[in-house]
Formats: structure tokens, C-alpha cells, sequence
């Protein structure tokens, strides 16, 4: 489509201020990466991975070796005047051999929750830089319309003070002069809104990106769209990181109900012990011992709670299934929709570009026009008021192409770092954390709230 060539984001906005741009001026991949550096959702998300990393961790610890200390001392009174004192040291080691799957499917329910969380990582960075895009392009937007606005209240200023002059040698009437120090009252309040309007537009350019804009270079072009609606559905089917993200949860929906399967399987570990007995200030009193052996665990009846959970695990699989669905009835909806805000505003943008081309000819006629007494002052600011309100839609036209391209791109899955080239440098990610502690079998990362602290009072 000729719309998504290269050179619209230069075209973009060029009304009002369409002047030369700072070199340090922000630009709009600028506000992406520091949306994406600020973000607090982007941190819950990550941190949500790392949280089901260790619950893999977890699922696969069921079918490690354990290997746990007993140590007690008991006071006995003997006759009442002679104390003795039993101790008992005991290790018990288990080695699980067969668990009835119930670990490894486990383990891989708890892997593929991984990527479905990670899936739903990019799904946030995507809606985070959607949000700057849309916060950028309205603060640009806004910025453009007060130019347009603030060069309106001069130039009803000026008719108003030509309005005067006439008045005073007696070619226009009051009535005249009253009409042109209404609209400047007007447009005056229309600039007032508009100031009010940009500044509600910085306070969401800082909620999102972190900070209040400075000075915003023009958009650079679109990235590459799709070429058809068609096309778009096909990648969203496979790209969009919600859509995938409820696949993998109906996988990780599937090896649930075999873990719940094997809880009515039996269970055989390989046991051992040693044992050390004592009483401290009795002599040769002492005993040791040392056992290995297999246990068997057969679960025979537990109120039907083991079946109980195998159904639920199976009801949660259509639940899961029931969100495929939904999901990608969503992404379709919302390709279609960005599909058509695009085209529409395409259409508007042509037409608005047109209107004021014409309209600014009609304002400049109807000023020579009134110049020699053929047109009244009214006339002149009807002209003008219709070519200031051309100049706004067209500027709110080319604003709402730009954000429909981009939410395009987030509905069919693309709106990520890789796609847009956006460098993120040193920023955390947290893919290849479940591969970094998955062996990691002792110790933890310090921090504040790690440090031990005991209360010796209520």
C-alpha cells in the first residue's frame, strides 16, 4: 500500500512545525527504549519468569536424592537424684526410583509455563511500546495544534485591529468589529484547551516513558506492514505472543492431568539410614546401626480425592483449550480493526489534504475580497475558521494513520525490540534464567531481604 511508504513520518505533523529539529531532540525510539527501561510491568513480568523457573526447579527436585539430620537430646531422672541424658543421631537418605511420572510431567508442565510466561513478556513490551508510540504522537500532535492555534488568536488579532481602522473612517460597522473581537475571545479559549489538552498529553508521556518530553524529533516511516488483511490474520495466528502464550498453557494443561494420573500409580524409593544412640555420662552405652532397603508406596483408597484431581486437571484442559480460542478471535478482531483505522485515515489524510489546500485559497480570496468591500469581516473569519479546523483534522488524521500502523503491528505480533531494531543495551532480560538454576542445587542471591532478623518479643 502506497500509504506505508517511506517518507510519511517526514510528512507527518508538518503543519506548525515542520521547522529544522535540535540533533538532541527525542525521538520516537528514544521513547521506546526508556519506556521499556522505566516500565514497573515489564519488571513484574521478568520477575514472573524467574518465579516459575523456580518452580520447575521445585518439580524437578521430587525426583532428587534427600538427605535429612536428626539430632535429640532428652533429659531422664533416675531414682531423682541421678540424671542421665539419651542422645540420638540419625541420618535418613531417599532416593525416589519411580514416581508414576508424576516428576517428570511435573517438570515439564512447570518448562512449558516458562515460555508461556516468557510469550507473555513480550506481550507487555509490546502494549509498552504501543503506549509510547501513542503518548509520543499525541504530545507531537497537540504540540502542533497549539502552533496552529496560537497563529490563529495573531491573525484574528490582526483583522480585529484592521477591523478597528475601518470603523474608524466608517467602512464596516460595530457590528463588524464586534464579530472579530468575538472569534479572537473564541480562539483564544480554543488555544486555552488546547494547552490544557497537551499538558493532560505530557503527564501520559511520563507515566509512561518516566519522564516529561522534551523536544520531539518528527517520526521516521513505518516500519514494514502487511500487505493485506489476510496476510496480517496469518501472522498473528503465529506470532501474536497471546495467542501463543494460551497454546503453551494448554500443553502445560495436558502433562497436569498425567501428573494427577500418577498419584494413583504406586511409588518405590530407595531408603537408608544411619543411627547413632547414647547417654551422655554412661559408659558403653552406645549402639549405632546402619539400613538400606526399598519402600513401596501403593495408593489403594484416599476418599477419591487422587481421581477428584485428575478430573479437575482434565476440566482445566478444556478451560485452557476455551482460551485458544479466545485469544484468537481477539487477535482477528483486533487486526481488523487496526486494518481499517489505517485505511480510514488514509482516506482522511487524502481528503484533509485536499480540503485544505481548498480552503486555503477560499481564505485568501475572501481576504482580498474584503479588501475592496465585496466580502464583511465575518465572511473573512467564517474563511479562516474553516482552514484553521482543515489544518486540525488533518493534523489528528495523520496522528491516528500513524498510531493504526503501530497497533497493526501489536495486534499481528510484531511490535517487539527485534522488529522495530530497538537496542536496549545492558537492560535486564531473563531469558536463560531457568538454565542458569536448574542445577543450581545450594544457595541463594542476597538481598535486603534475605538478611536474618530475629524477634525475641511479641
Amino acid at each position: 500500500m502506497q500509504m506505508f511508504k517511506a517518507g510519511f513520518g517526514a510528512a507527518f505533523l508538518a503543519i506548525g512545525l515542520a521547522g529544522s529539529v535540535p540533533v538532541m531532540a527525542e525521538t520516537l525510539a528514544d521513547a521506546m527504549v526508556l519506556a521499556l527501561r522505566s516500565s514497573p510491568e515489564l519488571r513484574t513480568s521478568r520477575a514472573n519468569v524467574k518465579v516459575l523457573g523456580e518452580r520447575a526447579v521445585q518439580a524437578r527436585a521430587g525426583g532428587r536424592i534427600t538427605v535429612n539430620g536428626t539430632i535429640s537430646l532428652t533429659s531422664q531422672f533416675v531414682n531423682l537424684d541421678e540424671f542421665r541424658f539419651p542422645t540420638t543421631l540419625q541420618l535418613d537418605i531417599t532416593q525416589p526410583l519411580y514416581t508414576g511420572g508424576r516428576v517428570e510431567n511435573a517438570t515439564e508442565a512447570a518448562e512449558i509455563r516458562i515460555s508461556a510466561e516468557e510469550a507473555r513478556v513480550i506481550a507487555v513490551e509490546q502494549t509498552i511500546i504501543l503506549r509510547a508510540v501513542t503518548a509520543f504522537l499525541d504530545v507531537r500532535r497537540d504540540q502542533t495544534l497549539i502552533a496552529l492555534a496560537r497563529n490563529n488568536v495573531r491573525l484574528i488579532r490582526e483583522q480585529l485591529r484592521a477591523a478597528r481602522e475601518r470603523f474608524d473612517v466608517g467602512e464596516v460597522t460595530r457590528t463588524d468589529v464586534a464579530q472579530a473581537e468575538a472569534r479572537l475571545a473564541a480562539a483564544r479559549s480554543t488555544l486555552a484547551a488546547r494547552s490544557g489538552r497537551l499538558q493532560a498529553s505530557r503527564e501520559a508521556y511520563k507515566r509512561v516513558v518516566g519522564k516529561y518530553p522534551g523536544k520531539l524529533a518528527p517520526p521516521p516511516p513505518l516500519p514494514d506492514l502487511p500487505k493485506n488483511v489476510d496476510e496480517a490474520i496469518a501472522i498473528a495466528m503465529r506470532d501474536d505472543p497471546t495467542v501463543a502464550a494460551t497454546r503453551l498453557e494448554r500443553l502445560a494443561a495436558s502433562s497436569d492431568v498425567r501428573t494427577a494420573q500418577g498419584a494413583l500409580l504406586p511409588t518405590v524409593s530407595l531408603l537408608g539410614q544411619v543411627r547413632n544412640t547414647d547417654t551422655i555420662g554412661v559408659e558403653r552405652d552406645g549402639t549405632s546401626s546402619a539400613s538400606i532397603g526399598l519402600q513401596i508406596q501403593i495408593p489403594f483408597y484416599n476418599g477419591g480425592a487422587n481421581y477428584s484431581r485428575v478430573r479437575e486437571a482434565q476440566a482445566l484442559v478444556e478451560a485452557r483449550s476455551g482460551d485458544i480460542t479466545v485469544a484468537m478471535r481477539d487477535a482477528i478482531q483486533s487486526v481488523g480493526i487496526a486494518w481499517s483505522d489505517l485505511n480510514v485515515a488514509g482516506a482522511t489524510i487524502r481528503s484533509g489534504q485536499l480540503q485544505v489546500r481548498a480552503a486555503k485559497i477560499a481564505f485568501e480570496g475572501v481576504q482580498e475580497e474584503a479588501k475592496v468591500g465585496a466580502r464583511t469581516t465575518l465572511d473573512v473569519l467564517d474563511a479562516e475558521q474553516e482552514l484553521l479546523n482543515a489544518r486540525g483534522d488533518l493534523v489528528s488524521a495523520q496522528r491516528d494513520r500513524y498510531v493504526a500502523g503501530y497497533n497493526l503491528l501489536f495486534s499481528v505480533g510484531k511490535l517487539t525490540t527485534g522488529h522495530l531494531g530497538l537496542d536496549l543495551g545492558d537492560a535486564e532480560t531473563v531469558s536463560g534464567y531457568y538454565e542458569l538454576v536448574k542445577d543450581r542445587n545450594f544457595g541463594y542471591d542476597p538481598t535486603d531481604d534475605t538478611v536474618w532478623s530475629l524477634s525475641y518479643r511479641p
